[in-house]
């Protein structure tokens, strides 16, 4: 019996070195995932998701810190071992989609909303950044959802037709502060979940940063996934943790994506990938939020505040900002 034994645990180590794949969720927040509720709230909901489902075929299940949604899709287009997934922002036009090397699988994960920060006192609302906008230096991670976004109000918006964005490119949540804080006229931009707990825009508002929402009805005609959030928390009392403050805008819904399960070396694995997207596209919208925890409940009050309005809103908000701003310098 004892060769039959050896000939089965080495069988079994064949198998185990065969299955060398993993399943990757590419995330955000690079270098840590610190302050990033694509790394920390929809990832973590995703990564819970994906280990039940992955529980029989043995795979290890991990997030992994990014710069975020553009380079979520490039990962995934590039992935031939791992079984991969990604978190994107919902809007934004993705050349690995529109190519096929990456597909999205849902298009509903909560929604995020596109918020800026400054020090700058000659920038006290959205309205006075695009007016000032040649001014502007916009401290984003590069390749980020915020810098895509951020270029696409540039193309979209008529008054600044022909200009081009400066950015200047900073990854990690205390670098971007130090950027924003350091550099005269500089605005943070933050496109994502707002955790008005822990997270970006939270740490932008406890360092007395003027918080605005970003609003182009530009960019909202041209897709339908846009809409403005009056409600977009960045503190919130809740369990006894001070006032809730929130903002006007503009907001879409998350994206998972996917790559492409025949790129992978491994047969089996192609089999299984499909069978994850299959069953993660059957999923409630709700199994997207965590399944427990203080960061689940969070959620699930800030998804509470949401509003949901369209262009017209939208265009009288920014009518409001030009008024406001006129009085201010009277």
């Amino acid at each position: 019996m004892k060769p039959l034994f050896a000939a089965a645990a080495l069988l079994a180590g064949t198998i185990a070195a065969a299955n060398a794949t993993d399943i990757v969720i590419y995330t955000g927040g690079a270098p840590t995932g610190e302050g990033s509720t694509y790394h920390n709230g929809m990832g973590q909901a995703v990564e819970e998701q994906l280990r039940e489902l992955a529980r029989p075929y043995g795979y290890e299940v991990r997030r992994v810190p990014s710069a975020g949604a553009v380079a979520n899709a490039e990962h995934c287009a590039r992935e031939t071992e791992n079984i991969c997934f990604g978190i994107g922002q919902g809007g934004l036009e993705y050349p690995e989609v529109a190519s096929g090397a990456v597909q999205v699988v849902r298009n509903d994960l909560p929604g995020e909303c596109a918020m800026a920060f400054t020090t700058e006192p000659r920038l006290p609302n959205w309205r006075s950044v695009v007016d000032n906008a040649e001014r502007v230096t916009f401290v984003v991670p590069e390749r980020s959802g915020s810098e895509a976004f951020i270029r696409k109000i540039f193309a979209a918006e008529p008054s600044l037709a022909g200009k081009q964005p400066n950015f200047r490119y900073v990854s990690g949540q205390a670098a971007i502060l130090e950027a924003v804080s350091s550099t005269r006229g500089a605005v943070g931009v933050f496109y994502a979940y707002p955790n008005p707990t822990s997270g970006l825009i939270n740490a932008a508002a406890e360092a007395d940063m003027t918080i605005m929402g970003i609003l182009s009805p530009a960019v909202a005609e041209q897709s339908s996934d846009y809409y403005l959030n009056r409600k977009a928390p960045y503190e919130l009392s809740w369990f006894g943790l001070g006032t809730t403050r929130t903002e006007r805008a503009m907001c879409s819904k998350a994206l998972l994506f996917a790559g492409n399960p025949q790129r992978l070396a491994d047969t089996w694995a192609r089999a299984d990938y499909q069978e994850f997207i299959d069953k993660l596209k059957a999923l409630p919208e709700d199994a997207f939020v965590p399944a427990d925890g203080p960061l689940a409940r969070l959620m699930r009050e800030v998804e509470g505040l949401s509003e949901e309005y369209g262009v017209a809103e939208m265009v009288d908000d920014l009518d409001r900002q030009v008024s406001e701003q006129v009085q201010q310098w009277q």
